[in-house]
């Protein structure tokens, strides 16, 4: 059994044909799918599709692009939606100096009023990072023992993902680590401690190599589990029960 812990399935690339790409996913094993919103929108669109079926959970939160966007009022929707069942994370929040959509410290803000909220209400977090670890890492380690959650898609080196662990943070790795020169990333794959690893699809981004620049979807985290256990030299499945216990843990659920 395995769970995308980050997917973008509310989006409308998904819009003609979501019932089957769930499907797609059952038939794979992956027996749960963490919706992942990251403006007001998406949010709201992720909790309508989780509250629709039992292996589906959804988050809310403000992606650093749009941190612009994130006023008192959204803040305070925010919070209120994180009481709703089917949601158990904020995020994803984060930092984005490769885009840089909004100036970073608008994203600084927006990140850090997120991060007390997460704390406020003990919930995990989705973290997006993108060329910031030297500004996030720090701000997660002021709070270390404070607030939880994954470093999603993870991209940095070894001792990027070791000084990650130390602030208590889960990694994600994705479709990436199929691609034959992210050396990184599968050195990462190869290092990390089982008991903090989480795979993901980040779809409809980021396909596999073999759908690479293609649409993405959660049946392919199966792809990414593959790539890991070849890496590691161990089954599929025990990446899978891994990876199902370490979500299971950290999002406080039981799948």
């Amino acid at each position: 059994m395995f769970v995308d812990s980050h997917a973008h399935i509310q989006l409308s690339e998904f819009n003609q044909d979501r019932d089957s790409v769930l499907e797609r996913a059952v038939a794979a094993d992956v027996n749960t799918i963490l919706i992942i919103g990251f403006d007001l929108e998406t949010s709201i669109s992720a909790i309508e599709i989780a509250e629709n079926h039992d292996n589906l959970y959804a988050t809310v939160g403000m992606h650093p692009h749009d941190a612009k966007k994130l006023t008192s009022e959204i803040l305070n929707t925010f919070r209120s939606k994180l009481e709703h069942s089917k949601v158990i994370a904020v995020g994803e929040i984060g930092l984005d100096y490769y885009r840089n959509l909004s100036e970073p410290e608008i994203q600084k803000i927006a990140f850090e009023k997120q991060l007390d909220l997460a704390e406020e209400l003990d919930m995990p977090i989705i973290i997006h990072n993108r060329d910031a670890y030297m500004d996030i890492l720090p701000i997660l380690e002021a709070r270390r023992g404070k607030v939880r959650g994954v470093l999603h898609c993870f991209t940095g080196d070894v001792e990027l993902m070791y000084r990650s662990l130390e602030t208590g943070f889960y990694i994600g790795i994705g479709g990436i680590v199929t691609y034959p020169n992210a050396k990184d990333v599968q050195q990462v794959a190869k290092e990390i401690p089982l008991d903090r690893l989480l795979i993901e699809t980040d779809c409809p981004w980021l396909a596999p190599q073999f759908r690479r620049g293609k649409r993405n979807e959660p049946a392919y985290v199966r792809v990414v589990a593959e790539k890991i256990a070849d890496i590691r030299d161990t089954t599929i499945n025990s990446i899978g029960n891994i990876t199902t216990h370490n979500f299971n843990s950290l999002f406080d659920i039981n799948t």
